[in-house]
């Protein structure tokens, strides 16, 4: 499929088309992860460009993690693993500038909704990590780095259960994100324990395939960590 690598562009901007029209052949399966590029000066006098723009080109590409660029070996399709994408939305957050309110918020509708679908669709396998985590939180209520470590593997386990893989990469990603001020709620006297009762009944709403109850349960323990963030001195915008 090289053939359909090699395209004419019109002479504005031409970099950012390069970069696009091979984001294009990537995604329509053309090309695949693994497969190495032409080198530069092939890649530039087949498109008929100088190298300077393919150059940028492929630094575009590298931006937007689609190809990697290994010394003297070439530039190759880069692996478009969940750990690569989560990386890349939590980047966008970041260099973004977005709010603890806003992260807060997105986090609250996601969470309830994915609370639903896994009480409609969890698996065995889902609810034994989910009781795990329960019962690492559990061993470990005055431990914050491992409570917080648990806690976020329940809420992952929780969206696994969806068994939709969008879910995992953007709880984890906001996980990662509100890490910080996880550890601000733990802090709060009897934030961990009030935490554990509402796992605990999401859990069991989840187990028990009951999509009103986990809908419910949920809500409410984004209403009781929004509420311990407020008895902490804590502004609502930095609750998770």
């Amino acid at each position: 499929m090289m053939e359909d690598l090699f395209h004419p562009f019109p002479r504005e901007r031409l970099y950012e088309q390069i970069a696009e029209h091979i984001e294009q052949l990537i995604s329509s399966g053309q090309l695949q992860q693994g497969d190495r590029l032409p080198p530069e000066r092939e890649l530039a006098e087949k498109l008929g460009v100088a190298r300077g723009v393919v150059r940028e080109a492929v630094k575009l590409l590298g931006a937007r993690g689609l190809v990697t660029v290994q010394p003297g070996r070439g530039t190759f399709i880069a692996e478009m693993s969940s750990d690569s994408v989560s990386d890349h939305l939590g980047r966008f957050f970041r260099l973004g500038n977005k709010s603890h309110s806003d992260l807060n918020e997105l986090r609250r509708i996601l969470e309830v909704e994915v609370a639903c679908l896994a009480a409609q669709r969890a698996k065995p396998e889902h609810l034994a990590e989910m009781k795990r985590a329960i019962q690492e939180m559990d061993s470990n209520i005055k431990s914050a780095e491992r409570y917080v470590a648990a806690d976020m593997d329940f809420h992952l386990a929780l969206a696994k259960a969806t068994r939709n893989e969008m879910f995992p990469l953007l709880i984890e990603v906001l996980a990662d994100l509100l890490r910080e001020s996880r550890h601000m709620i733990f802090q709060v006297a009897g934030a961990p324990e009030r935490g554990q009762l509402w796992h605990q009944r999401i859990y069991e709403a989840v187990m028990g395939h009951d999509t009103v109850a986990a809908r419910e349960a949920m809500h409410q323990h984004m209403q009781q960590v929004a509420e311990d963030a407020r008895a902490g001195g804590y502004p609502a915008s930095i609750a998770s």
